[in-house]
């Protein structure tokens, strides 16, 4: 046997047990578990494999037709958490009432509810999912009636605004969501946000190995968002920690 076929079987062994483990395991445990798998570079092909499993348009299509955990209806009836204060909080020490504001992964809309009810007047929301408007019609009439709504993927409509065009963007764990392949869709996040950029989405912990984490049964990509937005040009101004998500406020150069 020469030596090629003995490193290449070596190889093979090496991944299928490393496979087999994962199926036991599960991939995070399995990670956190074995650090010097994860960080060699059979650890890094499969963590590679792994964030690859669904493509983009898997994501979205998921996500369109997502129902029960996760949906439109759960998050109606979820309704205010302390993350739908702490934006407002944000907007509250920076615009005016009069703000135009757009809100990515909007669902049913209790977050834009909150702003509404609190003096908010020109409100947008995006989602994908086909019944997030119709949830919003039942549980939010007035948002539903003064907003300005799409039902479409945030790739299909971000390229569509002026430069600029929202006063206020932001977003609560739907850009974690976002598939590799689309990382452009960050550009079109600067691109329309004239003033201020607001990030409520979870992070990797100081010990996390993995860039993917899959949460019944979707993917949520890791990312550390001050680099990514920061190095699009915005000024990163300050953060919040709570135990599930990490918000961040972002300012155009030029906003006072």
């Amino acid at each position: 046997m020469s030596v090629f076929s003995t490193v290449s079987n070596r190889v093979a062994r090496a991944v299928t047990d490393q496979r087999v483990a994962i199926r036991e395991d599960g991939v995070i445990t399995y990670l956190r578990s074995r650090p010097q798998a994860a960080l060699g570079w059979v650890g890094a092909i499969l963590l590679s494999y792994d964030s690859r499993r669904m493509s983009p348009t898997d994501v979205q299509n998921e996500w369109a037709g997502r129902s029960g955990t996760y949906s439109p209806t759960f998050y109606a009836a979820l309704g205010e958490t302390g993350g739908t204060a702490s934006i407002r909080s944000v907007l509250d020490a920076r615009v005016d009432h009069d703000a135009a504001v757009l809100e990515l992964g909007c669902s049913a809309g209790r977050n834009l509810e909150h702003l509404r009810a609190n003096g908010y007047e020109n409100l947008s929301g995006i989602d994908i999912n086909e019944n997030a408007f119709d949830v919003m019609a039942e549980s939010y009439p007035e948002l539903a009636r003064e907003g300005t709504f799409y039902q479409d993927a945030l790739e299909d409509v971000l390229p569509t605004f002026d430069d600029r065009q929202f006063d206020v963007v932001f977003s609560v764990e739907t850009l974690q969501h976002i598939h590799p392949d689309n990382d452009w869709l960050f550009d079109e996040v600067v691109r329309i946000t004239d003033d201020v950029l607001i990030t409520k989405e979870n992070e990797p912990d100081d010990d996390q190995l993995l860039t993917t984490n899959h949460v019944d049964g979707f993917p949520l990509y890791h990312r550390d968002w001050q680099a990514i937005f920061t190095d699009r040009g915005l000024t990163h101004v300050t953060h919040t920690t709570d135990s599930v998500d990490t918000l961040r406020v972002f300012h155009r150069p030029d906003f006072e």
